[in-house]
């Protein structure tokens, strides 16, 4: 298995070099990146394992890197750790309305940060999805409950768990991006039709009715949390 590659973005050369000589002895590779442009470039082209991102950047800042990432479906997989010197929550809830997997506030140990990236990378390997070449077929797996992507079937247990087209939906782009808070913005796009164009209040009624369906208890969903003033994501 080859080296962990890691893109490393901040405008403040010392870190970027910090960074790289403390987790280059633990084994990884970094790429270093100093502003927003190049930061989409080498995304683009390097396809890095995960990226460390700052906030404050030149020609374009961090949030709206992580923006532009997550709508490119050639790299919007990547995870991100958002890095800024600001602790004020407003940044926090931005950063993970867009996209960020994490959030670390300068200054900040090497020893956090790997176990951060570990941590990430770990969560993300974790969202089991199997290809079945014999049948075409692609899997998603969370907990118990199994969804078939191609065929339009969830089940949990041996149990057959009947969805609505936007239900499946939903349930399937949360799958997709397990453990990664989902703006309701964004899973309104994904169920939008030229037909029909639905408001914010449409993700949370289809979300009410997916729990109903799936979840044991409702006062402690096991599937789907709710991210307050963000939106929701797979647990």
């Amino acid at each position: 298995m080859g080296k962990i590659r890691l893109l490393v973005v901040d405008d403040e050369k010392n870190i970027v070099e910090l960074i790289r000589m403390n987790l280059i002895k633990s084994g990884f590779e970094i790429i270093p990146c100093y502003n927003g442009l190049d930061a989409l470039e080498k995304a683009y082209y390097e396809k890095p394992d995960l990226i460390l991102l700052d906030l404050m950047l030149p020609d374009m800042d961090g949030l709206e890197v992580c923006r532009r990432i997550r709508l490119d479906k050639n790299m919007n997989d990547t995870p991100v750790i958002m890095l800024t010197a600001k602790s004020e929550e407003a940044d926090k809830v931005i950063g993970l309305g867009l996209g960020a997997d994490d959030y670390i506030t300068k200054p900040f140990g090497m020893r956090e940060l790997e176990a951060r990236i570990r941590t990430v990378l770990r969560r993300i390997s974790n969202t089991s999805i199997m290809i079945k070449e014999e049948e075409s077929t692609r899997i998603l797996k969370v907990h118990d409950l199994m969804i078939d992507v191609d065929k339009h079937i969830v089940k949990k247990g041996e149990e057959d768990i009947e969805l609505t087209l936007s239900e499946f939906k939903i349930l399937k782009i949360l799958a997709e991006n397990r453990e990664r808070v989902l703006p309701r913005k964004m899973l309104l796009e994904h169920i939008a039709t030229e037909k029909s164009a639905p408001d914010a209040r449409t993700v949370d009624v289809h979300i009410r009715n997916i729990r109903k369906k799936l979840e044991d208890n409702n006062d402690s969903p096991k599937y789907i949390e709710t991210i307050r003033g963000i939106g929701y994501k797979i647990k």
